[in-house]
C-alpha cells in the first residue's frame, strides 16, 4: 500500500522567479501535467522553502535582484541536505558563457527564455525519472546493506554456536577422563582389593565407592549424549562394561 502510494505522489516542483507574471505562466502551463507547484519571489525565499520542503525539483531563474539564480544554485550545492535536488535554469541569456556558468555552479540543465514548454517539460521529466532511478538505487543499496548486515549477525551467531560446542566438549573430555582414571583405580581396587579402608568402614569399601562414582560419571556422560553434547557412545558402553566386570569381579 505505501509503495504504491509513493509511486502516486505527485512531484513538487518550486518556481523561482522575481517577476510574478512569470511564474504564474509556468505555474499555469505545467498544472495540466499534475505537478505540486509551488512559487518563490526572491532567491532568500528560495532557499527557506528548499531547505524546509526539499522539492523534487527546482526551476530557477537565472536574473533576479539581491541574490541571483547562481547565487542561489552554489549555497544550495554546499548544503549537503538539498544538494542533490535538481535544479533546471531558466534564462534569458542564450550566450554560451551564461549556460557554462550555470552548469559549472551545478545546474542539472538549463532552458532560455521565451521558454519552449514542450522543451521544458521534457527536461522536467527527464530529471524526475534520474531522480526515481536514484532513490530506487538507494533502496537497494540500503536493502543490501540490511541483509550484510544480517549475515554478519548470522554468522557471529554461528561462531558462537561453534565455541559453545567446543567449550562443552572440552568439559566432557575432561569428564571422561576423570571417568577413565577412575576405572583405572576400580580395576586395581578388585583386582588387588588393597584399597584404602576408610576409618570405621570394611575392607572393599573404598573400591565399592569408586565403582559407584565412576558409575555415576558415566551416566552423566549418557545423559550428555542423549542431549546432544559430542561424546561417543560406544565409549560409554565399553567404559560401562568394563565397570560392571570389576565389581562381578
Amino acid at each position: 500500500m505505501s509503495a504504491s502510494v509513493g509511486r502516486m505522489r505527485r512531484a513538487v516542483i518550486l518556481v523561482v522567479d522575481d517577476v510574478e507574471g512569470n511564474r504564474q505562466l509556468v505555474c499555469r502551463r505545467l498544472e495540466p501535467f499534475g505537478y505540486d507547484l509551488h512559487q518563490a519571489e526572491s532567491g532568500q525565499q528560495a532557499l527557506d522553502f528548499i531547505r524546509n520542503r526539499k522539492p523534487d525539483l527546482v526551476l530557477l531563474d537565472y536574473m533576479m535582484p539581491a541574490m541571483n539564480g547562481i547565487e542561489v544554485l552554489r549555497l544550495m550545492r554546499q548544503d549537503w541536505q538539498i544538494a542533490s535536488i535538481p535544479v533546471i535554469m531558466l534564462t534569458a541569456r542564450a550566450e554560451s558563457a551564461a549556460v557554462v556558468e550555470a552548469l559549472d555552479a551545478g545546474a542539472d540543465d538549463y532552458v532560455t527564455k521565451p521558454i519552449d514548454f514542450e522543451v521544458l517539460r521534457a527536461r522536467i521529466e527527464t530529471q524526475l525519472a534520474k531522480l526515481r532511478s536514484s532513490e530506487s538505487l538507494r533502496q537497494v543499496n540500503t536493502a543490501l546493506d540490511e541483509r550484510a548486515t544480517m549475515r554478519v549477525l548470522a554468522f557471529d551467531e554461528l561462531k558462537d554456536e561453534l565455541e559453545r560446542e567446543i567449550i562443552q566438549r572440552r568439559q566432557s573430555e575432561r569428564t571422561l577422563d576423570e571417568a577413565q582414571a577412575m576405572i583405572a583405580r576400580c580395576n586395581a581396587c578388585g583386582k588387588a582389593n588393597v584399597c584404602a579402608v576408610p576409618e570405621g568402614g570394611e575392607p572393599g569399601q573404598a573400591g565399592a565407592a569408586h565403582l559407584a562414582r565412576a558409575l555415576e560419571m558415566i551416566d552423566a556422560l549418557a545423559r550428555a549424549v542423549a542431549a546432544g553434547k559430542p561424546v561417543n557412545p560406544a565409549i560409554l558402553a565399553a567404559l560401562r562394561s568394563q565397570v560392571e566386570g570389576v565389581g562381578q569381579g
